[in-house]
């Protein structure tokens, strides 16, 4: 019989709704306090400000460990609400207004646009390439420091355009001087940057008033779990609520015999003909998965060579994992 603090479970995620003005790292240490023993390692998929509400995905017993493939393979769809003519140095309600546009071309003609006009002259900006650079008041790493830390310390920090990607663009509703967009873009973008960006373009300032991340891949707010539902006293049934990790991330499958399983958690590398593709998808075609011949899944391959398959991720190594270990992303 394991012992209570081994990892019992399967690769698993959570699907959470975050609710505003709490951190996402307040999320993961409920779910650490109350989760039943032997979820192994915890972490989260992408953190949500505090003033953002909406998915937050929270890995458990080794799927923390893909944090890196949720980010590069998984889009996120939001929608922002904010309001035209108004500047605060966060770029949402959390802090003072600094600057506002009196101008007539704001309380005219912008006030004049139609939703459909707006929608068609953003899209035709902001879809595809985007660059943009780190908001000072972001959770982005400068010498091992969050830059809202040293921006409240006095300091600014500009951190160079990183290239990310919008790939669609709704304009919801426009009662102005508020604005309601629905945008997918790629991980790490900064919302609250590209509203400021959309509103400079359309010749006047913007600042969020709220902010819900509506999905992250195929996972949907809609089914996530309500903070009046969220375990407690170690009550919830992990395996009825959580996902599994290759319905998160769908890559191709292969099942190993016995004697592959066992050089695949030895480390060895795989002539691909040798094994037995079960499922395949166009996610990518570098990773994928691997399953034991018993359809439990054992961890993350690679393809290095056109003939060679080699172990990413062994969850072999977490099955004695202590919570005492456990540790946010």
């Amino acid at each position: 019989m394991k012992n209570k603090k081994e990892s019992l479970f399967p690769p698993l995620v959570f699907n959470v709704f975050k609710p505003a003005r709490i951190s996402s790292y307040d999320v993961v240490r409920h779910f650490k306090r109350h989760l039943p023993h032997g979820f192994g390692k915890i972490g989260h998929f992408g953190t949500l400000d505090p003033f953002a509400s909406g998915v937050l995905m929270i890995g458990i017993c080794g799927a923390a460990r893909l944090n890196d493939f949720i980010h590069d393979f998984l889009p996120k769809t939001y929608l922002a609400v904010g309001k035209l003519g108004i500047e605060t140095p966060t770029g949402d309600y959390t802090s003072e207004i600094t600057q506002r546009d009196d101008s007539l071309y704001l309380n005219r003609e912008i006030a004049g646009f139609n939703r459909e006009f707006i929608e068609e002259k953003l899209r035709e900006k902001f879809i595809g390439d985007y660059w943009q650079a780190p908001h000072k008041y972001s959770a982005s790493k400068f010498m091992g420091k969050n830059l809202h830390e040293w921006a409240r310390e006095g300091v600014e920090v500009k951190k160079e355009a990183v290239l990310r990607k919008v790939y669609k663009i709704e304009v919801v509703k426009y009662v102005f001087p508020y604005l309601s967009i629905r945008v997918e873009v790629s991980s790490g973008t900064y919302v609250r940057t590209l509203f400021t960006d959309m509103a400079n373009f359309l010749g006047t300032l913007g600042s969020l008033i709220s902010l819900v991340r509506e999905s992250v891949g195929a996972i949907d707010h809609t089914s996530a779990i309500k903070k009046s539902h969220w375990p407690q006293e170690r009550t919830i049934d992990i395996i009825s609520h959580g996902i599994p990790i290759d319905k998160v991330l769908p890559f191709s499958k292969f099942a190993l015999t016995d004697k592959q399983t066992l050089a695949f958690k030895n480390g060895a590398f795989f002539d691909p003909e040798k094994l037995s593709l079960i499922d395949q998808t166009s996610l990518s075609e570098k990773f994928f998965w691997v399953l034991d011949n018993e359809n439990k899944l054992i961890g993350l391959g690679e393809k290095s060579f056109p003939k060679e398959f080699r172990p990413k991720i062994n969850f072999h190594s977490e099955e004695k994992v202590s919570p005492s270990s456990d540790h946010d992303l």
